[in-house]
């Protein structure tokens, strides 16, 4: 075996030729967070929807560690899915909603709160192309969403 010295992907970009420059959700872009309150008005059926937050058009990194959904108990059996909204990418093209990108199953029936990850492997970030933004979403399974269940948190991203 021998000692090395190896660069990572982005600085492999920097020292190309010709050289390019990393996209701002790599290096340079700035953090934002968007805060959420939501509340259940009425009582939903099994699989209804709560619209969190809206991420900015453009190229979008989501961080989940840094990321929080904290939730009422909603009774038992009852299970969150966390993910996004159907929306056009940065190129026009559709991409499907896919209610469970971000995390599927976590026990909502007591209270509590987590980081959501648990769909997304390693890394633990997810990087967005949206032309008009897109939205975050919660989805409640396993029966009723209670009236005035609610989530509340943030999700943390990396735009510029």
């Amino acid at each position: 075996m021998a000692i090395t010295t190896q660069q990572s992907a982005q600085l492999a970009l920097l020292a190309g030729e010709p050289a390019r420059p990393n996209p701002v959700h790599d290096w340079g872009g700035r953090m934002r967070i968007a805060l959420f309150d939501f509340a259940q008005a009425g009582v939903g059926d099994a699989g209804s929807l709560a619209e969190l937050v809206k991420l900015p058009a453009g190229h979008v990194r989501l961080i989940l560690p840094l990321s929080r959904i904290a939730f009422s108990a909603m009774g038992a059996s009852r299970t969150m899915d966390v993910g996004w909204a159907a929306h056009a990418g940065h190129d026009g093209t559709p991409v499907a909603a896919d209610p469970d990108g971000l995390d599927a199953a976590v026990a909502v029936s007591s209270a509590g709160a987590v980081n959501p990850s648990g769909t997304v492997g390693a890394g633990e970030t997810v990087l967005f192309g949206a032309q008009a933004g897109l939205t975050l979403t919660a989805r409640i399974g396993g029966g009723t969403v209670p009236d005035g269940a609610t989530l509340n948190g943030w999700f943390v991203y990396v735009v510029d």
